[in-house]
């Protein structure tokens, strides 16, 4: 059997009307040589039946692998593992692709085959015709990022998940973290990031981040979770692949998350882990020079919630307002 250039991988649990949608949008792609696998997290609903006459129309396209539900981070690396393609796209269960995807990301390593990886503009559910970030301002030459991580480190958000596509070969040995509900792909994204040049597709929007109230990354406890997994991973080595020369550029990178960990945790309610996460995060702001944040901080603390958004997300604590109310990087 001739293993095609793509492969598509969606992981999923219990949400099978959103995967059906998302699915759809893979389907309509304009790029055709992909294949299909969606992991199936241990769904205990009526996501398998609802999938199988999808599965049967596409005569062996798509290919479901079942595993009992281990989290998000265990399925995306048995779907990487399972790959046959070139080409590897990942995309989440409740997001939707754009028909040109695809093909433009497929173009762009065409074009440039040491590329590792790459992304495409995209936004969010509730403002479909914002892009999420500015493609004009990376400093990409011919759609490619040189030193990826300099310009993360510049606070450009550009690698949500759903918008990845990365050179199978040259990710070789990457994983994602199975540590469940934090940061799963963060130590997955700074590794592709070190490995080298980084493409940037297109300068249209070609991917929509779903907003509803299931998303991990909306909720207070993931991003708490997710800085204080991060700062350990930092301090046990798993970063190690980040040279001297961008190792800076990594940390502010890190630091914009915490920043956004600690903001939210006062958005939710929760002042006590709010003011637990800015001390930890203290010193790591301040060698960032964030004193913005760093002064603010415990006067809102004692604000209400309210008060706490409207503070941050007018861009006053030295982030931007979707760092805080959606970040999809943890």
């Amino acid at each position: 059997m001739i293993a095609p250039l793509v492969s598509v991988i969606i992981p999923t649990f219990n949400q099978p009307a959103l995967l059906l949608e998302t699915l759809n949008s893979v389907l309509a792609q304009t790029f055709t040589d992909f294949e299909v696998l969606i992991v199936n997290d241990g769904a205990t609903d009526d996501t398998l039946d609802r999938l199988r006459p999808v599965c049967q129309e596409q005569g062996g396209r798509i290919r479901v692998i079942s595993q009992s539900n281990n989290g998000i981070g265990v399925a995306r690396n048995r779907g990487i593992d399972a790959a046959r393609g070139k080409y590897v796209a990942l995309l989440d269960h409740d997001d939707l692709w754009l028909p040109r995807k695809l093909q433009a990301q497929v173009e762009l390593f065409e074009r440039h085959p040491d590329l590792v990886a790459s992304s495409v503009p995209f936004a969010f559910s509730n403002t479909p015709t914002v892009p999420a970030f500015d493609a004009s301002a990376l400093g990409a030459i011919d759609g490619v990022i040189e030193r990826p991580m300099r310009v993360a480190g510049e606070g450009h958000n550009f690698t949500m998940t759903s918008t990845l596509m990365f050179n199978r070969e040259k990710a070789a040995g990457l994983r994602h973290g199975e540590v469940r509900g934090v940061a799963e792909d963060i130590q997955f994204q700074i590794g592709l990031l070190a490995r080298g040049a980084f493409g940037i597709a297109s300068s249209e929007i070609l991917a929509i981040y779903r907003i509803h109230a299931g998303n991990f990354s909306r909720h207070a406890d993931y991003y708490a979770g997710g800085i204080r997994l991060i700062r350990q991973m930092h301090r046990t080595g798993a970063f190690h692949e980040v040279g001297p020369e961008d190792l800076p550029h990594m940390l502010r990178w890190i630091a914009g998350l915490g920043r956004a960990a600690a903001v939210k945790d006062l958005i939710s309610g929760n002042r006590l882990r709010g003011m637990k996460t800015y001390f930890m995060e203290f010193l790591h702001q301040a060698r960032a020079r964030r004193v913005k944040f760093l002064l603010a901080f415990p006067f809102l603390a004692l604000s209400s919630p309210a008060l706490v958004r409207r503070f941050s997300t007018r861009d006053r604590l030295d982030f931007t307002a979707r760092e805080i109310l959606v970040c999809p990087s943890i």
